[in-house]
């Protein structure tokens, strides 16, 4: 009898205590989108006032509320759970508690993520069941909703042209556009030639000012640029999605340019881009729509694009795990192609186009740096403009894989590599610490495969990567061509980080000249050096193998070999000079 009241009661106790952390959790979810939405509202202000500088400030910000308000939650659950904090039951019973309270919630699924946050940062490296997270199961990934309430439409009835000034005119904005009707007409002509090219029966109707022009009714902030994003469609359903860029100039608003097709704003919504800012409440119905528009794009892309960062990780698991039991039980994980790194263990496999990049152990030399000094320069890229020159990173903690998809060779490596990062628990391997990145061709083997022509492009653009970095107070630090990737666009992105720093923390100089020879010939430096000089003139050895593609490079980028060049950029940094990088081609601006 004595027993069965202690354990009444002590099932009533977990009962009080699960209810209270689930609302603990829910209320801090509240907080973080509520301070996630109010740094957002600020875009389009920031935007008509020019100030860029706020821009990166505020991008900046935005990044640190999930994990400030998951890091608050759990300190409240300390003290709510006290000795119930590591009891499994009583948290299986706030999950459940917690479910039931976001059933009917608009953002379900990134109030669940935060709830697998809170969950991982109190369990932290013990045993994690996904039981008592919102992961896998079919109840926990949404189905996508209707977006009617996030769009505009504008009849082709009164012509093409009408519309689509109706279309630009309905966008509300404190500073006007210096040339309106011009750019209105070049955006008509645009708009009806992308359509004859790219979607014939859209072009048809656009004639027959048959059908619409939808839009989202959120713009879409980003750097210096505003972005109108909507698509145009024809009565029987078939459609050509758009992107208008609009620019904040001396003289007022311009359209700057027009993305149209699927293929051209996956370019827009590329990963080496930083985040958009995006006024809604309902982030979730706005992935929904852009899957429409760019229905080749993942969700977890998608929600990265928008700055939900952590949830667009719960969604890459689902697709990781999805992927992977979808493929042919002989697609293995291999080591990444490419040459290995001396500070990372990369991997991938085969139809995920993502790779794996684990810290080792011990690096190999020269490197010096520490695995803390590692994880704070991919921190530092997740926190910079990436001006669409860096790789987007993905940082887990306990990752699992399918033990099974893992070759005798490339375990045994792992183990003599990264073993203290990896444990394997039954049918699992699980990595304790993670990044996922985009798979690409690194730039060492891309320059082995392609003609001339497409060498001397790629080249230009490779310095133009470096440039463009610097512009942005990036040094990528070691600059050899397999650090750098080529995506599927042809452009040159960096993807090596553990040398990355700001610009503004290097010392750039010249080679002193020679007193006499035998100083030249000496093993020792016959002149100082501090750990953060920096000789651009030694730059040229990155092209010791291939003379032909030097030659390209030089012929367009010589002045990265002079010091002057980087003292240069410094200068424009320190004087606050912010640069404009355009993610769309030249040719397609106005």
């Amino acid at each position: 009898m004595q027993n069965r009241l202690t354990n009444q009661s002590n099932n009533a106790l977990q009962h009080v205590v699960a209810r209270k952390l689930a609302r603990s959790v829910f209320a801090g979810f509240e907080a973080m989108f509520s301070q996630f939405l109010n740094i957002t509202l600020g875009a389009q202000s920031r935007f008509e006032q020019r100030k860029y500088h706020s821009v990166q400030s505020a991008m900046r910000e935005r990044l640190q509320v999930y994990e400030r308000e998951v890091k608050n939650v759990s300190e409240a659950v300390r003290v709510i759970a006290y000795a119930e904090l590591t009891c499994p039951q009583t948290w299986q019973l706030a999950k459940n508690i917690y479910g039931d309270m976001v059933q009917n919630h608009e953002n379900k699924p990134i109030a669940h993520t935060f709830f697998n946050s809170t969950f991982g940062a109190i369990w932290d490296d013990k045993k994690i069941r996904t039981v008592h997270l919102f992961v896998l199961k079919a109840k926990y990934r949404s189905e996508p909703r209707s977006y009617e309430s996030l769009v505009s439409r504008v009849s082709l009835h009164n012509g093409f042209n009408n519309a689509v000034k109706t279309l630009i005119t309905n966008q509300v904005f404190r500073v006007p556009f210096s040339q309106l009707e011009r750019d209105v007409a070049t955006l008509q002509s645009t708009l009806m030639q992308g359509a004859k090219q790219q979607c014939k029966q859209v072009y048809e109707l656009i004639n027959l000012n048959d059908g619409y022009i939808e839009y989202a009714n959120s713009l879409f902030f980003r750097n210096k640029a505003c972005y109108l994003i909507g698509r145009c469609i024809a009565k029987n359903g078939d459609n050509m999605p758009f992107a208008i860029a609009i620019l904040n100039t001396d003289e007022g608003l311009k359209i700057d340019a027009v993305m149209m097709g699927a293929d051209q704003l996956s370019l827009l919504f590329g990963f080496a881009r930083t985040y958009f800012m995006v006024d809604t409440d309902k982030p979730a119905r706005y992935v929904d729509y852009l899957s429409v528009l760019m229905p080749h794009k993942q969700r977890f892309e998608l929600f990265n694009a928008i700055g939900f960062i952590k949830h667009a990780k719960t969604e890459f698991y689902r697709h990781k795990v999805d992927t992977t039991k979808n493929s042919p039980a002989n697609f293995k994980y291999v080591t990444a192609p490419g040459t290995p790194g001396m500070v990372m263990l990369v991997f991938t496999i085969e139809g995920l186009d993502y790779v794996y990049k684990v810290i080792k152990d011990k690096f190999s030399a020269p490197k010096t740096a520490t695995k803390a000094q590692v994880k704070e320069k991919y921190n530092f890229v997740k926190q910079a403009d990436r001006v669409g020159r860096l790789v987007d990173t993905h940082e887990f903690r306990y990752l699992a894989f399918d033990l099974s998809r893992f070759s005798d060779e490339l375990l045994e490596q792992m183990k003599s590599q990264i073993g203290s990062s990896m444990v394997i628990s039954g049918k699992a391997l699980i990595l304790k610490h993670v990044y996922v990145e985009r798979k690409m061709t690194p730039l060492n083997l891309y320059i082995t495969q392609c003609d001339n022509k497409t060498l001397e492009r790629v080249m230009h653009d490779y310095g133009k990567a470096i440039k463009e970095l610097a512009s942005a107070n990036i040094f990528p630090g070691d600059m050899l061509m397999k650090n750098f990737g080529v995506t599927r666009w042809g452009r040159v992105v960096f993807y090596d980080f553990d040398e990355i720093c700001p610009l503004t923390d290097c010392n750039f100089r010249e080679v002193p000249q020679t007193q006499n020879a035998l100083e030249e010939l000496s093993r020792n430096s016959y002149f100082d050096i501090a750990e953060n000089d920096i000789f651009p003139s030694q730059f040229k050895v990155f092209f010791s193998a291939n003379e032909i593609a030097f030659n390209y490079f030089n012929n367009k980028h010589s002045n990265l070999f002079l010091a002057t060049f980087w003292q240069g950029c410094q200068q424009q940094v320190h004087n606050g000079y912010l640069p404009d990088v355009y993610p769309y081609k030249q040719s397609w601006r106005f």
